[in-house]
């Protein structure tokens, strides 16, 4: 693709927007409906049923659900939104989003960091937790009191990585459409050659940026990843942070460690984790 033809990304183009109609996921409604509307997106809302049928509780949960996509598709209409109310029977969230998922052919799933069913570690529900192992599609992850991105999208760069340019083009259409400048972070060895491979993508990525008319800076910093993230974040007042999903290794596989669900619980801020191939994203999974 030519950096001139940056069009709507494809992550952008379908987005699942699942609720849970608790105080929990306001943020996520919030920034589901003005997604859909700064990039003139499709948008499905689901709301899952989990309760045992035929009882009274799922009576209850279906009313509130009627009522609370009833209350959300109003203000779509308003606003000039496309979108689908969608009702889902489940036993599991994460099942049910993931399938949703499945049955939309969608390449961003919207989900708040935790909801009605209790909390995990570092603030991230498990559900949430267990849709960003999956790895399916591209996710959105919103805290619960966030409104929208109005200051700058943080774009952090994994130079191991081999769809950059996707996640990049993602950041800078992000950034384009809510006009707000985009800071490029690499984190990379101290060793000479490698810094300067890290500042030439930087540079390329910050080209690429201002080819579309988007302000971007790049910085190339040395350092535990997390933290370099969050600290940067800070400084440049960024509230969005764009990044791709990491590999886990055997042992944080085998204690149940997730060091980006760890990041997500500690930021301020959205973190959309950009899936490489969506062709191949939740529709697939």
């Amino acid at each position: 693709m030519n950096d001139h033809d940056i069009e709507v990304p494809e992550p952008c183009k379908v987005i699942l927007l699942a609720t849970d109609g608790s105080e929990f996921s306001a943020g996520v409604e919030r920034v589901g409906m003005e997604m859909a509307l700064q990039n003139t997106s499709r948008l499905h809302v689901l709301r899952l049923l989990l309760t045992q049928p035929g009882t009274d509780e799922a009576i209850v949960e279906e009313q509130d659900a009627i009522a609370s996509l009833e209350q959300i598709g109003a203000i779509c209409t308003q606003r000039g939104i496309d979108h689908t109310p969608l009702m889902r029977r489940a036993e599991d969230p994460a099942q049910g989003i993931l399938a949703a998922a499945r049955e939309i052919l969608t390449h961003l799933i919207v989900i708040g960091r935790r909801g009605r069913r209790g909390l995990a570690k570092h603030n991230v529900g498990e559900a949430t937790t267990r849709i960003l192992d999956k790895q399916a599609c591209s996710v959105l992850v919103v805290p619960r009191l966030f409104s929208y991105w109005s200051n700058g999208v943080l774009l952090v760069i994994d130079p191991d990585e081999t769809e950059g340019d996707r996640v990049a083009m993602v950041a800078i259409q992000l950034a384009k459409s809510a006009g707000i400048p985009l800071t490029v972070l690499l984190v990379a060895d101290e060793s000479g050659d490698e810094t300067r491979e890290a500042n030439q993508t930087v540079n390329r990525v910050v080209a690429m940026a201002g080819l579309q008319g988007v302000h971007a800076e790049g910085l190339v910093q040395s350092g535990d990843i997390d933290d370099l993230i969050l600290e940067v974040a800070r400084q440049r007042s960024a509230d969005l942070i764009v990044c791709e999903p990491r590999d886990r290794s055997v042992l944080d596989r085998l204690f149940n460690i997730n060091k980006l669900v760890q990041l997500i619980g500690k930021t301020h801020c959205p973190v959309l984790v950009v899936h490489g191939d969506q062709h191949n994203s939740a529709a697939e999974s």
